[in-house]
Order: structure tokens, then sequence, then C-alpha cells
């Protein structure tokens, strides 16, 4: 699986915190160290989880291949804002996803009544029961 790496600018937290000193304390805790040891592996059979199936909806797309080449490749998918105006905000560039087909995963008025978030959730999850190949039927079942 892929790591997400995580970093605090000043630019976007509130004055009350970074004139508080916190903020040095927040800095330090999203500065990258290295990690001194492993986690520990799970001996508990009952806690032991494995991954079966992936999916994602993703701005490189929904394929779990390209997606993986584009990181490693060092692609990023940051782009200039173009799904609403973005005159009114500092922030002119995100990642967006472009090109997003619900089709075969939600039936036609739940897509127009969901957002983008539970449409995106939903459909890589129904990808990844697909790609561990769990079946129609638990598919399904999930509904």
């Amino acid at each position: 699986m892929s790591s997400i790496a995580c970093a605090v600018s000043s630019t976007f937290l509130p004055n009350s915190v970074r004139s508080s000193g916190r903020h040095e304390k927040i800095k330090s805790m999203a500065s990258p160290t290295p990690t001194v040891s492993s986690p520990k592996r799970e001996t508990n059979p009952k806690k032991r989880i494995v991954i079966s199936g992936m999916g994602l909806v993703s701005v490189f797309g929904s394929d779990i291949d390209v997606y993986y080449k584009k990181l490693l490749d060092g692609e990023s998918g940051i782009t200039p804002i173009d799904r609403f105006d973005t005159s009114d905000f500092t922030v002119k560039i995100a990642g967006q996803i472009h090109c997003f087909s619900s089709e075969g995963y939600i039936n036609g008025k739940d897509d127009r009544r969901l957002d983008d978030c539970w449409r995106y959730s939903l459909v890589a999850g129904k990808r990844a029961l697909d790609d561990a190949a769990l079946g129609k039927q638990v598919v399904d079942t999930v509904k």
C-alpha cells in the first residue's frame, strides 16, 4: 500500500494557533522524522487483516496500476481548479477528479442524490470487492 505524507503550513492555521506558540508544536509534529522501530507484528490471529482487493477513485483515474506508476514517477495530480470560480479564494489549485463515472456501481436515482465524496467512496469500495473476486452476491448485499 502507499503511505501519505502530511505537511502543515502556517498559512492554513488560524491566527490564534500561529501566535500562541502551539504552532511550533504542530510544526514539529508535521516535520518528517525517521521511524526508529517497525510496527509490532500482530500475534492474535483474530486481529490480523488481509487485503484481498483494492479499489480507488483518484485524480489519476481508477486504475490501480496506472495510479501506482504515476506515484512512482512522482507525477502530481494537482492542477488549477476549474470546477468553480476561485477568485474569492487564496487557493487556486487542487487535486480534482475528472471523468468519473459511477455507471454499473450506483443506480441513477442514488447517483443524483449522493454528493461526490459518497459516490467516490461507494465506487472505490465496490471495485475493491470486485477486485477481491468476492462475487456479485456479496456486492449486491452491500447496497
